[in-house]
């Protein structure tokens, strides 16, 4: 009976930990501003580490806490406070039952090395491994690099100031060093011990308050110097706040289609006393293949070409397949032998110039926008085809640069989630894109914690590549963030808006658009490294 008594408290003091590690992280994220939590948020699940010897028990906990923790942020990716569409619903769920699993598998490395070297020097390892993890999850179909521990300090804009160096994965890599020096500090001091020895306790806070600082020496000088506004020029953002439930249900008729278009270009016409050069609709903005449409593409270009102004839009673009090499993305047009694939798709008309130029998104929301490898295992496709007709787009082949006649710049102009994707977003800008374009349509989910991260992680594409980004969101938030992070114009959830503001290009390019994710790469060397060095101690120890 003691001995049941005794394994009740422990396993309690383990939940403590779990939960500890789970609430800490997960109210570091974005929509709360509260990012100095992750300082600490790994110390609970460190200390978890040491009281636990097996890897079935380790398994057990460690996935309760990364549950947690995805479920505080990611509860929203089910849409289960907003319309609980079934599929949806579905591919939420699995990501909240899959996620916690990659996060464990990761956790694994960090207890496998922990307890073959049991000395504090080990606990430095940390950083290197879980970055490392961080920057896997980034790659592959199934990649879902949303909570990256980097993303959490978006609010803290002097201190993000070194992702133009490192990218997020710098921040994340300081993020975990410190957990490293608190635990070190939690386990080395008892509070006895600090009131005998006061001074090393006060010189070992010290560190940890130095190094939390450590950022702001570069942070806030770049803040002061500021950035080039040279060769300004106006874009106007239109925030339609259309319900993409109701759009896309009642998608089947084409004059409805063509009257939303004329719907924007009217709210256009309200607008063109501010001397705009660049207007901006959202995603799927244009439910048709317009540049396709002979007479509708006409009247479009017109308005264009009367009103000089160019228009930067979100629109369904369609391919037609006969025979030959058809994608397993392609459906099938009832009674026919006609095969089409739709791409998430963005369009850019200019004055003068008649052809648009074109960009398909290239990376794709798992399961909800696409059945991920479908090409090797297209039996999937049929089953899981969303009942809104946006499950399983064609994927896009093409890095477009997007340039302007009219302010003589490039641009990148990108779809929603691909702009979480911090390489794949400056590999435009080292193609000479001059400010950043993400269109996106956050309404999906409701009014919940989604809208606010996606539109956070922005924040960090600006100041890795330092450049101005346009954000244009369907249902909010909309806004303009500049070359340090700081946000401007930005909108409401679930309100029809319309804002606009001067940018400049900006052609300087960072270290880490020269050099991608470096920092990262050079972490996973060092983990390959670490884990070598583990397994030859446990040999040598033997």
């Amino acid at each position: 009976m003691f001995k049941d008594i005794t394994q009740s408290k422990i396993n309690k003091n383990l939940l403590t930990l779990s939960l500890g590690t789970a609430i800490l992280l997960g109210i570091s994220f974005p929509p709360f501003p509260t990012g100095f939590f992750a300082m600490v948020g790994f110390v609970p699940f460190l200390l978890l580490i040491d009281k636990i010897d097996f890897y079935g028990k380790f398994f057990r906990y460690s996935y309760f806490t990364f549950f947690i923790f995805c479920v505080i942020t990611l509860y929203w990716t089910g849409g289960f406070t907003h319309h609980k569409d079934p599929y949806l619903m579905l591919a939420g769920g699995a990501l909240l039952l899959f996620l916690p699993l990659v996060f464990t598998v990761f956790a694994s490395f960090i207890f496998f090395v922990r307890k073959k070297i049991k000395k504090n020097y080990s606990l430095f390892f940390l950083p290197f491994l879980w970055v490392t993890c961080e920057w896997l999850l980034a790659y592959g179909e199934f990649s879902f690099p949303w909570l990256t521990l980097g993303n959490s300090q978006t609010y803290q804009v002097t201190k993000i100031q070194i992702a133009d160096i490192t990218g997020v994965y710098g921040l994340s890599f300081w993020i975990l060093f410190i957990n490293a020096v608190v635990y070190i500090f939690v386990t080395t001091f008892s509070f006895k011990e600090i009131r005998q020895n006061i001074k090393k306790a006060i010189y070992s806070l010290g560190i940890i308050f130095l190094l939390y600082f450590i950022p702001d020496i570069y942070g806030i000088p770049k803040i002061y110097n500021g950035f080039s506004d040279k060769k300004e020029f106006s874009i106007g953002v239109i925030q339609p706040n259309l319900d993409p439930w109701d759009k896309w249900e009642g998608a089947d008729s084409f004059v409805g289609r063509w009257n939303q278009v004329k719907k924007y270009l009217n709210v256009i016409n309200n607008h063109l006393k501010d001397s705009l050069d660049i207007v901006v609709l959202p995603e799927t903005a244009i439910l048709l293949n317009l540049p396709e449409l002979h007479d509708q593409y006409n009247e479009y270009k017109t308005f264009i070409d009367t009103n000089k102004i160019s228009i930067l839009t979100g629109y369904v673009k369609v391919k037609y397949y006969r025979e030959g090499n058809i994608p397993v993305s392609a459906s099938k047009i009832s009674g026919t032998d006609i095969f089409y694939d739709s791409y998430n798709s963005i369009m850019f008309t200019q004055p003068s110039t008649y052809n648009s130029q074109i960009y398909s998104k290239m990376r794709l929301v798992p399961l909800a926008e696409r059945i991920p490898y479908a090409e090797t295992a297209p039996f999937l496709i049929e089953p899981l085809r969303w009942g809104v007709g946006v499950s399983n787009w064609g994927k896009g082949t093409d890095s477009t640069v997007f340039f302007d006649n009219k302010t003589n710049s490039k641009f990148l102009a990108m779809i929603c989630y691909e702009s979480i994707y911090p390489e794949f977003v400056s590999s435009f800008v080292k193609k000479g894109a001059e400010f950043l374009v993400f269109i996106t349509n956050d309404s999906w989910w409701g009014n919940t914690s989604g809208a606010q991260q996606h539109k956070q992680y922005a924040v960090l594409r600006a100041v890795e590549n330092r450049r101005w980004v346009i954000r244009c969101a369907n249902g909010g938030v909309s806004c303009f963030i500049d070359p340090l992070g700081n946000i401007f114009e930005e909108t409401k959830m679930y309100s029809e808006n319309y804002i606009s503001k001067k940018i400049s290009l900006q052609t300087e390019q960072t270290y880490y658009t020269k050099h991608g994710d470096l920092f990262a790469r050079i972490c996973a060397w060092f983990s390959l490294l670490i884990l070598l060095f583990t397994v030859g101690y446990t040999i040598y120890k033997k």
